[in-house]
């Protein structure tokens, strides 16, 4: 069985996505440094690119999101390994057809890829508990993991610094794929974001 971590990084962006469109489906994708992991060895997610909100199906879209984020992981040694997605309806953790599509797409260059949904039933601007259900891909299944595992790298941290970065309403200024298709000035690297991390850290 895999383990899978997440940095504060990669947790914090992937919730602010979620909060900054808390009336829309989000989606995006994780990323780990590129290296041979030892036997054992967590599958850490360093960080987190967001793509869409409202419509996650548009194939073409897609396909131009994924090539942009490809040939920025190969200048920035990273590897597309997984896949994150929050639903519509607040009590709807489950991944859907699209999430199971795009998750096993990346399952198929990176074998030990997870698929994140964010538990919209747990997300709250306090960050009292983990609000995310990681599933790992087993017999071409995707199953979900144990909910009681902690995912985080340092839990008290990812929901100290989360929690500023909610409070100062960060998710403002977070950019995914859809506003960057808006005004190609808006970067989807979130630099901010990553600054304001390193801040609270």
């Amino acid at each position: 069985m895999t383990v899978f971590r997440l940095t504060t990084q990669a947790y914090c962006k992937m919730l602010l996505h979620a909060a900054k469109y808390p009336h829309c489906a989000v989606n995006g994708i994780l990323v780990v440094e590129r290296y041979k992991r030892k036997e054992g060895q967590p599958v850490l997610f360093v960080d987190c690119v967001p793509f869409f909100h409202g419509t996650l199906a548009l194939a073409p879209m897609l396909e131009v999101a994924l090539t942009l984020v490809d040939s920025w992981c190969k200048e920035n040694n990273y590897i597309i390994a997984g896949y994150y997605q929050a639903n519509e309806r607040m009590k709807d953790s489950s991944p859907n057809q699209v999430a199971e599509k795009v998750a096993s797409r990346i399952a198929e260059s990176f074998s030990d890829a997870a698929l994140i949904m964010v538990d919209n039933h747990k997300f709250t601007m306090e960050c009292e508990e983990q609000s995310i259900v990681v599933y790992e891909h087993h017999e071409n299944k995707w199953r979900c993991k144990d909910p009681n595992i902690d995912f985080c790298e340092d839990w008290s941290e990812v929901q100290r610094i989360t929690t500023c970065l909610l409070d100062g309403k960060s998710y403002d200024s977070l950019v995914d794929f859809d506003n960057h298709m808006d005004d190609l000035r808006n970067d989807w690297t979130n630099p901010e974001i990553n600054k304001a991390v390193l801040h609270f850290c």
